[in-house]
């Protein structure tokens, strides 16, 4: 009787988004994590994953520290599709499929620099556009988060709009890498966005993605609480991310990051 071929088993690596001087580890708690139940059945394979791991973050140190040199602010998003062969116990990477992203920080002095020039070209305009008060129909619909033309047209959708339309964020369980996945409910008690809380060097990484009225955004801040007490008091995450310019992203390219979040949850 012929004995069965055992082939090589292909996934995928992501390390969704995580701060650059946390990406070696993130990298290697993610492979353990997709790994664990290969460790459950050959507790040697540890030393492999161990192995592969290193050899990825060496990659990863040539490319994104000495060519591209990111600094410890910034934010990346490595992604990478492997096999794993059971005959031989070895990981393989497809480096042809290696994709990286990297999200830049913006220095403090220059996003002050930028707030104090806008307020000086348009804090009177815009004051003066919103002088008087809307109806009582456009007050109810702009409370909704409908788009509302009024006299004068409106400003493009702001953070304190998207976040003013939250109700409240649900605790939905941990992450595969150590955090925690949450769901943001809008003011109709409707699903409108995910978002998770990951441990890093630097302290704890919020990440909110949140669909409103067709567009979508992202917040990105790193908090000095303690990632339990964030857990527990949602409403001191709200806080947090009060000030925060969110990234204006496509709605598909939102719902694939959130896709991707929930498949990371245990």
């Amino acid at each position: 009787m012929t004995e069965p071929i055992t082939r090589p088993v292909s996934m995928e690596l992501n390390t969704g988004i995580v701060i650059a001087g946390a990406y070696a580890d993130k990298v290697r708690r993610t492979l353990f994590a997709q790994l664990k139940d290969l460790m459950k059945t050959n507790k040697d394979f540890a030393r492999e994953i161990a192995r592969a791991s290193a050899e990825l973050n060496r990659i990863l140190y040539h490319i994104l520290v000495e060519s591209v040199r990111i600094e410890k602010g910034d934010a990346v998003r490595i992604r990478v599709k492997y096999s794993v062969d059971n005959t031989a116990n070895r990981i393989v990477f497809d480096y042809d499929s290696l994709k990286l992203e990297v999200f830049r920080r913006v220095n403090d002095e220059e996003v002050s620099s930028i707030a104090r020039k806008i307020l000086e070209e348009k804090l009177e305009e815009v004051k003066k556009q919103y002088a008087t008060l809307p109806s009582r129909e456009e007050a109810e619909k702009i409370l909704k988060g409908e788009v509302v033309e009024l006299e004068k047209p409106m400003v493009p959708e702001t953070r304190e709009d998207v976040l003013g339309s939250v109700k409240s964020i649900d605790l939905l369980g941990e992450t595969i890498t150590g955090g925690y996945l949450f769901k943001i409910k809008g003011s109709e008690d409707q699903s409108i966005g995910i978002m998770t809380l990951e441990p890093s060097d630097r302290g704890v990484l919020i990440d909110a993605l949140i669909l409103s009225n067709g567009k979508g955004f992202r917040y990105l801040k790193i908090s000095e609480m303690g990632k339990e007490l964030l857990a527990e008091n949602p409403d001191l995450i709200l806080k947090e991310l009060q000030g925060v310019k969110p990234a204006e992203l496509g709605a598909k390219e939102v719902e694939e990051l959130i896709r991707e979040k929930t498949s990371m949850s245990i």
